[in-house]
C-alpha cells in the first residue's frame, strides 16, 4: 500500500510503488486527494492497467520514433508511412504530450483533414495515429486510446473497375502496342489474371511451358527509388499455380526463343536498361497511348494532311480538343490529359469475369486469382459481361417455355390463390 506525507510547505505527497517496485510520488494540496490517488494507483495495478504519470508527458514525436523502430514492414509500406508522418501527422501532433491528446482533439483533426484530403488518405493518416497511440496503451503510457470511436469521413465512390471484353483486349489493345516486350505484360495479366507485381517480377523459371502453367511466387515491389524483387507474393493464397491457355503458352514460347532463351533466373520482362519494369513508366509510355490508339480513351483522327485532331474528356466531364502536327503528338497528349479509361489492373478483373461467365466454379476462379476468400473474387473482381441480359433471358426462357404458368382464373368462386405450373 502507499502512504501520504505532509510536506514542510503544507502540501501532501502521495507515495506508492509501481508494478516494477520502483517508488513513485506526486504532490497534492489536499490530503484526501493524495489518498484518492494512491487508491487509484493500487486499483490500476490490480487490474493490470497501471499508467505512469511521468510517461504521459512523453511527446508524440519521441514515442513515434520508438514505435517505428519496433516495426517490421516492407520497404514500400515504410516509405508510405514516413511520407504521411512528415506531411500530415508530425506537423500536427509531434509536440503534443501523449497525456494531453484527447478524443475530441483527434476527431477535430480528422474532420479538418477531410476538408482537403480524399477519404482514403484521411483513413490512412488516422490509422497511423491510432496505431501509435494504441502502442502507448500497450506500453502503459496511456490507459485508453483517445482515437477510439473517432468517426471517419465517408468514402466517396471512386473509379470503378471495369471488365473489358476479349475483343477489346486481344483485338484492340494488344494490336495497338508495338513492342513484344510490352505486349507480354498484357498477355500475362489478361491471359492468367496476374497482378502487376506478379507480371513484372516473374522469372522464366516460373514459366513451365511443358505443363502449361505459371508458378506465381516472386513479385516486383516498387518504391520511389527502386524496384525490389520479393520472393513471396502479396498473401499466402497468392503463391499459386495458374494454368495457361494454348494461346499464352505459344506466345511465351515464341517470345523466349526471340529473346535468346534467357536463363531461368532472368525476368520474363525487362526494361530497356535491363531492370524490372516500373508501373508508372509502362502506364504513361505504353498503356495509355495504346488505349487511345485502340479507341478506348479519347479520340485521335487526321483532320487534314499533316494535321491531327485530338479530343479527350476532363475529370469534370468537359471535352477538350486540340490540333497537332503528328499522330504521335496527338496520341501522347490525349493519353496524358484524358480522364478515366481502363487501368492495367482491369485486365485482371476482366480475366475473372470471363472465367465466371464461362461457368467455372467460383472456388476454382478464386484459386487462379490468388484470393484468400471467394467473396473477394465474387464481389470485387467479377462484373456483368457483355450481353448478360440476353443470356439471362435465354436461361429463364429455356426451361420455363416448357411449362404453362397459371395465375388465377375467371371463376367467380376462385379465392385468388395463384395457380400452379401445369405441363403444357
Amino acid at each position: 500500500m502507499g502512504w501520504v506525507m505532509k510536506t514542510p510547505a503544507g502540501s501532501f505527497r502521495a507515495n506508492w510503488r509501481d508494478p516494477s517496485g520502483k517508488e513513485r510520488s506526486r504532490t497534492f494540496k489536499a490530503e484526501d486527494a493524495a489518498y484518492a490517488h494512491i487508491d487509484k494507483m493500487e486499483s490500476t495495478k490490480t487490474r493490470g492497467s497501471y499508467v505512469d504519470d511521468r510517461a504521459r508527458k512523453v511527446r508524440f514525436r519521441d514515442h513515434t520514433v520508438r514505435w517505428l523502430k519496433g516495426r517490421h514492414v516492407e520497404a514500400r509500406t515504410d516509405e508510405r508511412t514516413m511520407s504521411l508522418l512528415r506531411t500530415h501527422i508530425i506537423p500536427k501532433w509531434g509536440g503534443w504530450r501523449l497525456g494531453s491528446i484527447d478524443h475530441l482533439e483527434v476527431q477535430g483533426w480528422v474532420t479538418e483533414l477531410g476538408r482537403t484530403l480524399a477519404p482514403a488518405t484521411v483513413a490512412k493518416c488516422f490509422g497511423l495515429v491510432s496505431s501509435i497511440l494504441a502502442a502507448a496503451v500497450r506500453s502503459r503510457i496511456l490507459d485508453v486510446n483517445p482515437a477510439d470511436g473517432v468517426v471517419l469521413p465517408k468514402t466517396r465512390s471512386g473509379r470503378r473497375a471495369v471488365a473489358l471484353t476479349r475483343a477489346q483486349v486481344f483485338g484492340q489493345i494488344l494490336p495497338a502496342i508495338a513492342s513484344p516486350h510490352h505486349r507480354i505484360l498484357v498477355w500475362l495479366a489478361a491471359g492468367a489474371g496476374l497482378r502487376w507485381g506478379e507480371c513484372a517480377g516473374m522469372p522464366w523459371g516460373a514459366v513451365d511451358l511443358d505443363r502449361g502453367v505459371l508458378h506465381v511466387a516472386q513479385v516486383a515491389v516498387e518504391t520511389s527509388h527502386t524496384v525490389e524483387l520479393r520472393p513471396y507474393p502479396k498473401t499466402e493464397a497468392g503463391r499459386r499455380t495458374v494454368p495457361m491457355g494454348a494461346g499464352l503458352s505459344a506466345i511465351l514460347r515464341e517470345y523466349r526463343e526471340m529473346t535468346g532463351n534467357p536463363s531461368d533466373r532472368d525476368l520474363v520482362v525487362l526494361s530497356r536498361v535491363g531492370r524490372p519494369m516500373r508501373r508508372a513508366n509502362f502506364r504513361k509510355r505504353v498503356w495509355r497511348p495504346a488505349l487511345v490508339r485502340a479507341g478506348l480513351l479519347g479520340e485521335v483522327h487526321e483532320a487534314a494532311e499533316g494535321r491531327w485532331r485530338g479530343a479527350w474528356p476532363t475529370a469534370d466531364g468537359i471535352e477538350r480538343t486540340a490540333t497537332f502536327g503528328s499522330e504521335h503528338q496527338a496520341v501522347t497528349h490525349v493519353a496524358l490529359h484524358a480522364a478515366g479509361g481502363p487501368r492495367f489492373h482491369d485486365l485482371r478483373h476482366s480475366y475473372a469475369t470471363w472465367l465466371v461467365s464461362d461457368g467455372l466454379p467460383i472456388n476454382d476462379v478464386q484459386r487462379a486469382m490468388g484470393h484468400t476468400r471467394g467473396s473477394t473474387t465474387l464481389n470485387l473482381y467479377t462484373h456483368p459481361s457483355a450481353g448478360f441480359e440476353e443470356r439471362i433471358r435465354r436461361s429463364i426462357d429455356g426451361e420455363s417455355a416448357d411449362f404453362l404458368l397459371t395465375f388465377g382464373s375467371d371463376d367467380p368462386d376462385d379465392d385468388g390463390t395463384a395457380g400452379v405450373p401445369l405441363p403444357a
